[in-house]
């Protein structure tokens, strides 16, 4: 389910607050005269340029959902085959070093108009579920029927309770407004909704997420 507009624009708040605040405490203690060698000087404007940094990519993000929000019926027009999805999952940077079961062999594409924002979305949610545990290998199990092709991502013993579908026994709804995520999750989400994206976690093993993604024949 995507999130609403408030909460889209609550998560910003919190987002931004950190390095707000981060950027005022630095510039405060320069215009107060405390930072007294250049190094601490350098420091501080160091530490706020990357938290304004973290600002701008918020922003960044937000006209990502708002445009997506505002084209949530578009029809998808354009076809990936299944090994090009793939291939892209593979080579994107979230995804790297991930353990990858066999991508079923199908004649079926995915619809979409978009396809760097559909694997670089598919990537963010999978690299979610890896967060939960760092230090476990990642694995991605992958799945495909007449008419849909299932990613599951996680630990391998998370990936193992996970179940195959978004309705099977203590599947449960993926939060997508996480703090400490930006604005990715819930950008991730609008994406997703647009596909017809069906998404789950286990209810006791957070650490793997499930995707549906509808496959077309045509």
């Amino acid at each position: 389910m995507q999130p609403n507009m408030a909460q889209v624009l609550n998560t910003l708040a919190h987002e931004i607050r950190t390095p707000l605040a981060v950027s005022q405490g630095y510039l405060k203690l320069y215009v107060d005269g405390r930072l007294t060698t250049p190094d601490d000087q350098q420091r501080a404007l160091q530490r706020t340029r990357e938290a304004l940094g973290v600002i701008a990519v918020l922003c960044s993000e937000m006209s990502k959902v708002s445009a997506l929000a505002e084209a949530s019926d578009v029809v998808l027009a354009e076809r990936v085959d299944l090994s090009t999805l793939a291939r892209e999952l593979a080579a994107s940077n979230e995804l790297s070093g991930a353990v990858w079961s066999a991508v079923p062999a199908s004649p079926a594409r995915v619809a979409t108009n978009a396809p760097r924002d559909l694997t670089h979305a598919i990537a963010v949610v999978c690299k979610a579920a890896f967060d939960e545990d760092k230090r476990a290998p990642h694995h991605l199990a992958v799945s495909a029927s007449d008419d849909a092709i299932v990613i599951r991502a996680g630990t391998e013993e998370a990936v193992r309770a996970l179940p195959s579908t978004p309705d099977g026994p203590g599947a449960t709804a993926v939060n997508m407004v996480r703090g400490g995520k930006g604005l990715s999750l819930i950008w991730a989400s609008f994406v997703f909704g647009q596909h017809r994206i069906q998404t789950w976690n286990h209810q006791d093993h957070k650490a793997s997420t499930g995707l549906r993604i509808p496959l077309v024949t045509v």
